[in-house]
This record gives C-alpha cells, structure tokens and sequence, in this order.
C-alpha cells in the first residue's frame, strides 16, 4: 500500500467485500482506540483512520457521507463502524465492473496500485483536471516564458491526456502558478530553467522544493507530498498540489481584509471574530445565501453539492449579481443538463465561466462547483453599500481585526503547516477553546499530552467557557513543563484572544524549530545556531558575511543568508543576480531572493521578505535555524 497521501485530494481506494468478522472488528476498535480521545474522534481524522486500518475508500463519498451523517465536528466508534458498512455496501458493484464502468459512471481517470494491483488503486476526476487546465491556461497566459520558452510551450496545456502532468514535472509552471495566487512568494531568480539542455532529475528536484516549501508557507496544506513525488509524476498528488495553490488564489479574496462590506454577512449577534474565524467555503455559502434573500424567499443552501444541483440556486444567484445581463429564463428548462448550460451561457457572458461544465452542476461536484461560485464572488460580490447597514464605530472595529500583521500571518501559517484539526483561518478566535494549542504541543514534545484530560470540543454552549478554560489552563501548564516563560500569560488570555498569545506562538515555534536539531535530550540553542553559521562561513573564507547576533543589522541586507546557503550548497547562488544592499529596494530583492533560495535547497521558512529587511531578529533565528538543519544533514550525509 502506498504511503503517499494528498490533502483534500480525492483518492480512490477501494477493498473486495466481505463479511466483517469480529477479529477485524476489533482491529477496527484498536486503530480506533489510538487517535480517539474520550471515546470520540475528529471527522479530518477519518481518512487517515480508514487508511491504517486498510478499508479502500472513495475520498469524496466519505466526506459526502459525514456531511449527512454527522452534524459536529466528532464521531464515535458506532458510527464509524457504520460509515465503513456503507463503504463496503458499494463494494460489489466495484468487483463485479471493475474500471471501467467505474471510470464511465464517475468520470474517473483509474491508476493502477504499483502494490496489491488488484486491490488498491487511486484515482482522480477527469472533469477537474480538465477545469484546472482551462484556469491555468487563462491565468497564465500572457507569460512570456511558459508561452514561448524555447523547449516547447508550457501554454496553452491541452485538457486532454496526460500533458497536464508533464507541464509540472519541472516546477517552473507551478511557480508561476503561486505567484498569481500570492504575488512575490516566489523570486523565479531562484528557480532553474533549461538552458541548453532540459532540466535533469536533480534540477526539477530543485524546483519542486521551491514550490512545496512555498506552498506551505502561504498556507497550503501538504502533507506526505515529497519533490520526488512531483517529478516521477504522481498524478493525484499533482492534482492536490495544484489545487491547493488554485484555492489559495481563490480564496484570497473571501476576507474582512480585501472586502469590508462581507460586514453585511454578519449574523445578529456575531462578533467580527467569530466571522474571520469561518472559512471562505463558510463565507461563500453565507454569501449565496445573502444573495439570494435580495431575489427570493425561502431559498437557502447549506453545501455546494447537492443544494445547488437543480441549477435553481445559480439562477437566483446570477441574476442578484449581474441583473442586467441574466434573468430567469433557466428556470423554465425542465431538462437538468440544459438547464446547467443555459446558465453556464450566462457566465461566460459574464466573463467567469470556468471550472464547470453542466454535468458537474447536475452531479454536484463540491470542489468544481466551490471554485466557480468563488470566481462569482471575485468577480460580482455585489455588497455595495445601497444603504447604510453599520454604523462608522463598527468600521473602526473592523481595521482592528483584519490588519492581520506578519507576525500573526507567519505563526498562523507555521501551525496549519503541521497538519492539526480544525485549520486556523483566525488566530486569536480558532486558538480560544486551547484544542488546536494543545496539539501543537503534542508536535513539540510527542507524548507529553496526557489526552484523557483534554476536552475535546465542540462544547455545548453552557459548557464553553469551563471546558475551553481548563484546555487553556492546561496549555499553560504544558508551557511551564518545556521551560517557557510564562509569566505574563494565563490560560484566560488564551481563551478571551488577547494579544499575549504571540508570546506563547513564538516560544513554541521557536522551541519545535531549535528541536529538529536536538541530539538526543540536548537541546540546541541559540548560540549554538549562530556558532554553526559562523563556522560555516569561515570555513569557507566568507568571513565578512560573519555576524554577532540575530539582531546583527548587517543581517538586513541578506548577503550572510546567501552567503551561508552558498556554504550549504556550493555554487547555488547566483551572485551576478545579487544586490549590493544599500538601498532598501536592493535589500528587499534580495531577501526575496535568499528565502526563495532557502527554500530550494529544503528550509520550510515563513518569514517575508520584510522581515529580514526590518531585522526582525524572532524571524532572523527561525530562517538561519532552519537553514542550519538543512546544512547539518547534508553534512552529516556526507
């Protein structure tokens, strides 16, 4: 069985039927017993679970089936039990057809295993590798290099075989791809173009560090995904990859930050907050629904599948956002699929046809049909003020807590960089009931959370305050317990977001980054990061790029960051693309430069450019410190 997994990827894996006997039971109950806490388990934690206990499964059914099934956020063992009858249940159907039909019947695209052929496949849907093709074609088209680069064109892909794969394989288009998304993440100085030759396996290696680093650093979620991967052209953990670069892109936009008047989606009551604490799927959903309020009474939706498969929802939808161009003559189709293209008719007059086709709306394709409503939301949001809903004291308050800083950006990316549950969209609010924290602990020091004395949310609402309390309170403790200083924080601060929290962020990152280095219980130290740079750049006779501390401002303008990457890997740098530093332009080309490069040779980092810039010594630390686990393992390799 493979052990590559994809985030939010749909992989297909399916198991001959048979009978549950009790002996499999109990292994059921055993794998269980193992990530459940009080008898309960968290619904991200179900695929990883269906996996160890090697239950083949459809990655979309399964999140269909706890979407109707299971109201919270946890679920008991009994109901597992159930979700893998109505796996198994499906079974015959996969034995008796095989792939084919298969492929016929959900549009699937089947990869044989390379283990257990006949039992364990993955697979992905066709229709949206087709729909990412068409937006990467239309985001990317006017770029020189991928139009008319000299080893064949990256742009326009054909949505038809396998030359989507190939594209990415070298690293260069999905680059390109996360700088559309985030503008600057990426300085393509760094990256490796073919020159006389196409780029070998060691170069587009390179690359892909570049892009999954990267990723991950604007708030991706990678897990188990390596540059090997990327190259040897994994299709389905292309397809995650790529999608979550697109999401990110999407995504950007469904945000206090970018637009104020989503003040209008605020519910009676609703803190601003809980608002920014709600993901942009949640967001788009609230949106719809204020929308169709404007044209309607009575429609509401609460998914982007089977709430919108009627095509009802997107003509109401259309015409509140673009009642000049659209009105509501779909509704009188009475054939679904001529419906969904009448509609679709209408988009492309809009300028935002993209990701659907008709038969993803009939079928109700989750993914497809979220990125096309989030195009509608970018494009239409359609929340002028046509009158005056809040008051100025409630915009103030909104500056307060959209103005994300980049501290707060950084330390957010870095914990749902670790993969825990639920994903933080806002720190201070998602951080309140001490659940996620105390995971991240567990990441810190494996073992030293004792889970039988976690609360495991959600809460009932009289039982909130006490539950998320005692989490925080513990939290507190745990940080005592590793040696933090945390004398001016208490579990309440944690719970009612105060601002204190960055201090508890900063000491736990700090500590989870100096231990990837630990050997054996001796902990590595500050000093002893900045002792091991220095003595790599005398080394190698770079002794003017040495410095005396992390608040050093010869820092500022990267030249000791370059050139102790050099160090790790000779003749990496380009010194010929490398700024002088003097002025502040020329140091922010080339701390953009130094990350990126810092990422390609395999430093997860998520500081920003302007915070070598500024000389934010915390930022400063994580950067170097992690750059010295890169160089120690090669060291020690050799």
């Amino acid at each position: 069985m493979s052990n590559n997994a994809g985030v939010e990827d749909d992989v297909m894996e399916y198991q001959r039927p048979r009978k549950i006997s009790v002996a499999t039971l109990d292994v059921y109950r055993t794998e269980f017993n193992k990530i459940s806490q009080n008898g309960a388990m968290q619904k991200s934690q179900v695929e990883e679970l269906l996996r160890a206990t090697k239950v083949r499964f459809a990655g979309y059914k399964v999140r269909d089936w706890l979407s109707e099934n299971v109201s919270g956020d946890t679920l008991d063992f009994r109901t597992f039990q159930k979700l893998v009858s109505a796996i198994r249940s499906e079974a015959p159907t996969w034995k008796d057809n095989m792939s084919k039909p298969l492929a016929e019947k959900e549009n699937l695209v089947i990869i044989p295993g390379k283990v257990e052929p006949e039992d364990f496949h993955h697979a992905y849907a066709e229709e949206e590798k087709i729909a990412f093709v068409e937006w990467i074609n239309c985001r990317l088209r006017y770029d020189r290099y991928l139009t008319k680069n000299p080893w064949g064109k990256y742009i326009p892909i054909s949505p038809n075989g396998d030359d989507l794969f190939e594209v990415i394989k070298d690293g260069i288009l999905l680059s390109k791809l996360i700088n559309d998304a985030v503008p600057g993440t990426v300085d393509e100085r760094a990256l490796n173009y073919p020159k006389t030759r196409p780029l070998n396996h060691f170069k587009m290696l390179e690359n892909q560090f570049v892009v999954l680093n990267s990723a991950v650093a604007i708030g991706c979620r990678i897990v188990s995904i390596r540059p090997e991967d990327m190259v040897t052209g994994i299709q389905h953990l292309q397809l995650a990859v790529l999608w979550q670069v697109i999401r990110a892109g999407l995504m950007a936009n469904v945000s206090l930050k970018r637009v104020h008047n989503l003040k209008k989606l605020l519910l009676d009551g609703e803190t601003l907050a809980k608002f920014m604490a709600r993901s942009p799927e949640e967001i788009l959903i609230r949106w719809v629904n204020y929308q169709l309020r404007r044209v309607c009474d009575g429609k509401a939706i609460k998914n982007f599948n089977k709430d919108i498969m009627d095509g009802e929802v997107y003509t109401y939808l259309l015409t509140a956002i673009a009642p000049q161009l659209t009105d509501l003559r779909p509704l009188r189709e009475t054939d679904m699929l001529a419906r969904a293209e009448m509609i679709l008719e209408y988009a492309e007059n809009l300028e935002v046809r993209y990701f659907v086709q008709p038969h993803d709306i009939v079928v109700g394709n989750t993914k497809l049909n979220t990125a096309f409503v989030a195009q509608l939301f970018n494009c239409y949001p359609a929340l002028d003020d046509d009158q005056q809903e809040m008051n100025d004291d409630f915009d103030e308050n909104i500056d307060v807590y959209v103005e994300e800083t980049r501290e707060e950006k950084s330390f957010r990316h870095w914990i749902n960089s670790l993969n825990l549950s639920p994903y933080v969209t806002y720190l201070y609010e998602d951080l309140r009931d001490g659940y996620v924290l105390l995971q991240a602990m567990d990441k810190l020091s494996p073992g030293i959370v004792d889970w039988d004395a976690v609360n495991i949310p959600p809460f009932e609402l009289r039982q909130h305050v006490f539950k998320s309390s005692e989490n925080c309170n513990y939290v507190i403790d745990l940080g005592n317990l590793l040696g933090f200083k945390m004398i001016a924080i208490c579990g309440s601060d944690i719970y009612e977001g105060n601002k204190l929290v960055l201090g508890l962020l900063w000491q736990m990152i700090r500590y989870y980054t100096l231990s990837l280095m630990k050997c054996g219980d001796t902990m590595v130290t500050e000093q002893t990061v900045l002792d091991w740079c220095n003595c790599k750049l005398k080394a190698a006779r770079k002794e003017k790029s040495m410095f005396a501390s992390f608040k050093d401002v010869s820092l500022r303008n990267s030249r000791s960051m370059l050139d102790l990457i050099d160090c790790i890997q000779p003749g990496s740098i380009g010194y010929d693309m490398v700024f002088s530093g003097d002025s502040d332009k020329d140091k922010l080309e080339n701390a953009r430069y130094g990350l990126t490069m810092a990422r390609k040779i395999g430093a997860t980092v998520f500081a920003l450019p302007e915070d070598i810039v500024e000389g934010n010594h915390k930022m400063m630390l994580l950067v170097f410190a992690r750059l010295m686990n890169v160089g120690a393992a090669s060291d020690n390799a050799e």
